[in-house]
């Protein structure tokens, strides 16, 4: 069951960034702004202040990573560069 969810989870990820690449490809201001909503997204899943003594749920940081798995996917298929890329 866990690896047929697996499997599930990572063919909803492809699809929504194949989805988001193709709709933004011909457009890097719409690719950036693409990946800026899902940066947004990840960083108010949990609302909960940096120092409260409550953990975050599981539930909130595996989002997270599957928002961040859809950010690289998007990046490569618009080969946008990762962010500091630049830098380095």
């Amino acid at each position: 069951m866990g690896t047929e969810l697996d499997g599930r989870l990572l063919a909803m990820r492809q699809a929504l960034a194949i989805a988001i690449a193709l709709s933004t490809r011909s457009n890097p201001q719409a690719t950036d702004m693409a990946l800026e909503l899902l940066g947004d997204l990840k960083a108010h899943m949990h609302e909960a202040p940096s120092d409260s003594p409550f953990e975050v749920p599981a539930w909130v940081a595996g989002a997270q990573d599957e928002l961040d798995g859809i950010a690289r996917l998007v990046r490569a298929f618009t080969q946008t560069p990762e962010p500091g890329a630049a830098d380095a």
